[in-house]
């Protein structure tokens, strides 16, 4: 056996074995931030590695909150929700889970646990979101919840309309076929709204304003440094830590690791120098299973043609390649153990048909979690699909 390696029984919640949770407890430590990336997102067996990761954490080491890649202020409703609120989970994941990551049954478990959980405990544990609001291309559910929490002004109204852009397609082709003038008003109403907010003592407002403060300066990003997007991700979790007591923060692999990706700050690294050892970054990957490619066809936002293909045989400079070497169907590599030499020729993790580089693994994560077999989330691909194909139809199936 290689120092550092392990087997996890499965990624579901509901029959992995408890000798399987002292795997998990091993990489958590004392940390206050378990950051859990996704290899891929829309992989069904990622879903439920975090659902089981939540679940041990909160019943064996106290932890209090989960904090996903999804809308700040989408998110309040999807907390209530699990906290004994009204309406039925398939709506709340839908409309309170932001890129279409909540039409997910698996998604949907998770809450139902959260919420049945706190009908026993109430408080028990609490849901966050922590991205940029309307999949980051609408500012108008932050403005919106805004509005619900200041004291209002003539004119809020028709901010309320011209800011709500619409689904996450529709709303990045409607921006962009504005006008110059059309998008500095826009752009100078929501700078507006946000210091009305800030002058309130409201944590939520402000956190919404810093939310819509963001979502400008991404339209229009800084040349180095982290993009706002990752910035205001790490804020947010920083906020959130003032509030709970231990937290699992889910996010794609490119956002959770501690180094830079393509040479760009990440949420991992801008917690790490804040959190320093309070922080542990797990990392997920995947040997066989859906792999969903993009090609722009035109300069028009998410013109793109979407393919879905079968991951072929991970490429050797791919930690996929030496990981599938292994053998069991879930490895659980802690980077801290293993020998020198383990990933000697690794240079990346295979992500949308290519190789994200990494150029040292312990640095950029903590461990590793593979799934030599994953599945797609029924009907996200489809979904993905048509949205891009009519982006004047966000409901598109």
């Amino acid at each position: 056996m290689i120092p550092g390696v392990g087997a996890l029984g499965g990624t579901d919640p509901e029959t992995v074995e408890p000798g399987d949770v002292e795997t998990l407890l091993g990489l958590v430590g004392d940390a206050r931030v378990v950051a859990l990336g996704e290899g891929a997102h829309n992989i069904t067996e990622f879903h439920s590695l975090r659902d089981l990761l939540l679940r041990v954490l909160v019943r064996e080491l106290g932890f209090t909150a989960l904090v996903m890649e999804s809308g700040f202020p989408e998110g309040l409703a999807v907390d209530a929700w699990v906290n004994g609120g009204p309406g039925l989970v398939e709506e709340v994941a839908r409309d309170g889970i932001t890129y279409r990551f909540g039409e997910c049954e698996a998604v949907r478990r998770q809450l139902r646990w959260m919420r049945d959980l706190n009908a026993e405990h109430p408080g028990r544990v609490r849901f966050h979101g922590m991205d940029l609001p309307g999949s980051s291309t609408s500012p108008g559910p932050a403005v919106r919840a805004c509005l619900d929490r200041i004291p209002a002004l003539p004119g809020d109204a028709e901010l309320l309309r011209l800011s709500d852009l619409g689904g996450r397609t529709a709303a990045a082709v409607r921006y962009a076929a504005m006008s110059a003038a059309e998008q500095a008003r826009l752009v100078e109403r929501l700078r507006a709204l946000a210091k009305r907010a800030f002058l309130t003592d409201d944590g939520v407002a402000c956190r919404c304003a810093a939310s819509i403060l963001a979502f400008v300066e991404e339209l229009d990003p800084p040349g180095a440094g982290p993009y706002p997007r990752e910035s205001f991700m790490a804020e947010t979790v920083e906020w959130i830590l003032g509030r709970e007591g231990r937290v699992v923060v889910s996010a794609h692999n490119a956002h959770v690791r501690r180094s830079p990706f393509l040479g760009r700050p990440t949420l991992g690294g801008l917690l790490d120098a804040t959190l320093g050892p309070g922080l542990v970054v797990i990392g997920t990957t995947y040997g066989t299973g859906p792999e969903v490619r993009f090609t722009q066809r035109s300069p028009r936002p998410f013109d793109c043609e979407v393919s879905l293909r079968e991951r072929p045989t991970p490429p050797p400079n791919s930690v996929e390649s030496r990981l599938e070497r292994l053998g069991p169907p879930v490895t659980v590599v802690d980077l801290r153990r293993v020998p020198d030499g383990f990933l000697d020729g690794v240079e990346g993790t295979l992500a949308s048909g290519g190789l994200d580089p990494v150029d040292d693994f312990p640095s950029a994560y903590d461990a590793l979690v593979h799934v030599r077999e994953v599945t797609r989330v029924p009907g996200a691909f489809e979904r993905l699909r048509a949205e891009f194909e009519h982006p004047e139809d966000p409901e598109s199936p």
